[in-house]
């Protein structure tokens, strides 16, 4: 790839620029990173220099992707926009000339239905993480006890998904000082999301009590999801992992993740006659394009409905 080094520059100052001044996460970051370096090993296999890329470069790389890659559809979209944003990025600050994405002819993103548990098989789960009688006497050495406290934290956190809408990372970031509690019940959140944007989610009472109990007399410092007293709480990766395990022990016939939950949280708000302002605030998406996937939902159970008859 021609200009090798200065793409390695370009992208590592992007990514600054989007976390520390467009306050990205972590993980949105590690994505975009991820995205452009296929861009760049691309490029680089081509012998095309990325400075001075064209239109017709990006639809080959759309085309290599889709073809030989056979990369999906919407994944394809995700990475286009990501180099739409460094190229857009790069030409305001003069690294480039011209912006080789603005006239590509793109592919258009799918329309994905969201995943979400109905309401037996969201008992199914809350089932088998409140199950007990599966967890070994022991394992590398560890007692039972500490196994039990394991599984109760992820009962709280799956269960605090499905009462909340909260992203995976939202969840694990919160401390003590962020739950509103008011005699002893934990009324609403107060969740920093994507762009460092603030809101408050309120709880359900009866989830309230549950989760006011289980935080008090804790320091408002701690993590509210902390492993041990005063430490970090799981990562993303741990889980996920444990949550697929849950899921096969609950004989779910859907793969299950945190963000599913968050998918069937909103569901529950919509059947519950939400409106779609109320859940796109309370989910945190700055746009109403980003809810309005779930008015298909509302459409795809109707039509069920109405199949019957």
């Amino acid at each position: 790839m021609l200009n090798a080094d200065e793409f390695q520059i370009a992208r590592q100052e992007f990514l600054s620029h989007l976390r520390y001044t467009k306050g990205y996460s972590v993980a949105t970051c590690y994505g975009y990173r991820s995205d452009l370096g296929i861009w760049g090993q691309w490029v680089a296999a081509a012998g095309k220099d990325w400075q001075r890329a064209k239109p017709v470069d990006v639809e080959q790389f759309i085309a290599w992707q889709l073809r030989i890659q056979g990369s999906g559809a919407h994944i394809v979209a995700r990475r286009i926009s990501c180099l739409s944003s460094f190229y857009k990025w790069a030409r305001k600050h003069e690294i480039v000339v011209d912006d080789p994405v603005y006239q590509a002819e793109k592919p258009k993103r799918p329309q994905r239905m969201p995943v979400w548990l109905e309401k037996e098989e969201q008992a199914a789960l809350m089932a088998a993480v409140r199950n007990v009688e599966d967890i070994p006497p022991n394992i590398f050495g560890r007692p039972r006890e500490r196994l039990q406290a394991t599984r109760r934290r992820y009962e709280i956190l799956f269960t605090l998904l499905l009462n909340s809408g909260l992203r995976i990372s939202e969840a694990l970031s919160l401390r003590v000082r962020d739950i509103r509690l008011s005699d002893g019940i934990a009324k609403s959140l107060r969740v920093i999301g994507k762009g460092d944007k603030e809101r408050l989610v309120p709880l359900p009472e009866t989830f309230g009590q549950v989760f006011g109990f289980w935080i008090k007399d804790r320091p408002k410092e701690e993590c509210v999801f902390a492993q041990k007293p005063g430490g970090k709480p799981p990562t993303v990766q741990s889980v996920r992992a444990y949550l697929r395990n849950l899921n096969k022990r609950a004989n779910i016939q859907k793969k299950v993740t945190p963000h599913k939950l968050r998918h069937t949280y909103a569901t529950n708000l919509l059947n519950a006659g939400a409106e779609l302002v109320d859940i796109q605030a309370l989910l945190g998406h700055v746009n109403l394009a980003t809810t309005q996937i779930y008015t298909h939902v509302d459409e795809e159970r109707m039509a069920s409905v109405v199949a019957k008859l």
